[in-house]
């Protein structure tokens, strides 16, 4: 391998072109190619870039030994690109979430990149918001006591599925679902959350009342090995200011988290953990200041929370440790390719500046994703539950 990494990007859409300008940056690669259908993007993409632009990504496999492809193309459509570059001998690829769409793809991908020891990294990047690392540590802690309970809910605008990418929009749609665009967000990230526990269990309902050629939505029950179970639900038919509304509940036995990811109309950005009832001032500092040196700027709060709706009151009124993040902590989509890099530098999934973050996310992940969205799929079609 080369001073610096020899990279190529497939696919130059709202992603990709954001995947190119990270490459371009990064002193420890060398973007040499692009690769898009289209050829006035790939031409004038590969101009900002000083790289080789490509009509066809099997001729740029072939004409540069490539150390990193990157494969951006349409949810539908990353089998044959990724296999592509597998087959070329291209030892490293960051993928966009999902790994695929079907699990028989997901499955192809995966078998491949084993076969070929490839190192294959899916950009789950919500694994790198700071209030998505302080839920993982509050989980991971215990400091809700056993999660029992959460509602997830990742909606977007009903222009998404509409007018997104143009007139390739509805054909793109089609391909896809809230199940594999949205919903793969969702089950990586609990995943993450909840490790080492796994889904076990799916009962789902879809509906089709407004688009017709893609469903307009998923609404579904996993159930974990853990004991837990999270209601997961996605539609992208909402007529909405916003473009995306993401909002996150765990409940454990001893407490809850409440976090507007994306918050919708008239709510506000904000993360809050009500924490055991046991945990002395001391340990709420000490959690809060383990939570900083991970990069999560929380505070901590000592309350007593008063439920009430106008004269009815439900009691209460003992102290409760809390930490809490208030405000918008948005990420970069590609805030996780550095991390990337310095994992194939380095060869292994948790690198220099990224250990906060845990294993980063392989094709592994990508395949028990696709495995859940795929149970997801199938269980609204059978109109009874899956088991994993």
């Amino acid at each position: 391998m080369s001073a610096k990494l020899k990279a190529g990007v497939i696919g130059l859409g709202i992603l990709g072109s954001k995947h190119v300008q990270a490459l371009v940056e990064n002193p420890d690669v060398k973007l040499v190619a692009v690769a898009d259908l289209r050829r006035n993007v790939a031409d004038e993409v590969a101009k900002q870039a000083v790289a080789e632009a490509y009509y066809d990504y099997r001729a740029m496999l072939v004409e540069h030994r490539l150390d990193l492809v990157v494969v951006a193309t349409p949810d539908p459509l990353h089998r044959e690109p990724a296999m592509a570059a597998l087959d070329a001998g291209v030892p490293n690829l960051i993928m966009e979430k999902p790994l695929a769409t079907t699990l028989e793809d997901a499955t192809a991908i995966r078998e491949k990149a084993e076969a070929k020891k490839a190192h294959l990294f899916i950009n789950f990047s919500n694994r790198a918001a700071q209030n998505d690392i302080a839920t993982r540590y509050v989980v991971q802690q215990g400091l809700l006591g056993k999660v029992v309970y959460g509602d997830v809910r990742l909606d977007d605008n009903i222009s998404v599925p509409t007018a997104m990418w143009g007139t390739r929009t509805e054909e793109w749609a089609a391909g896809s679902s809230t199940a594999q665009f949205l919903l793969s967000h969702v089950v990586d990230i609990l995943r993450w959350y909840m490790a080492p526990a796994e889904v076990t269990d799916v009962f789902a309902m879809s509906q089709r009342e407004v688009l017709k050629y893609t469903p307009d939505l998923y609404d579904a029950y996993l159930t974990w090995d853990s004991g837990a179970r999270v209601r997961v639900k996605a539609e992208w038919i909402r007529h909405m200011d916003e473009l995306v509304e993401f909002y996150i509940s765990l409940s454990g036995s001893e407490g809850t988290l409440i976090y507007n990811k994306r918050p919708g109309f008239a709510a506000t950005p904000g993360w809050r953990a009500n924490l055991r009832q046991d945990l002395t001032a001391a340990d709420l500092v000490a959690h809060q200041n383990k939570l900083l040196e991970l990069g999560a700027n929380v505070g901590a709060l000592l309350h007593r929370p008063r439920p009430s709706t106008g004269a009815l009151s439900a009691g209460g009124g003992a102290l409760v440790p809390s930490l809490e993040h208030r405000g918008d902590v948005t990420v970069s989509p590609t805030v996780l390719v550095p991390h990337f890099v310095n994992a194939i530098l380095q060869d292994t999934l948790t690198p220099t500046g990224a250990e906060h973050l845990g294993p980063l996310p392989n094709y592994v992940d990508g395949w028990r994703q696709s495995q859940v969205v795929a149970a997801i799929v199938r269980s609204a079609e059978k109109g009874e539950p899956v088991s994993l």
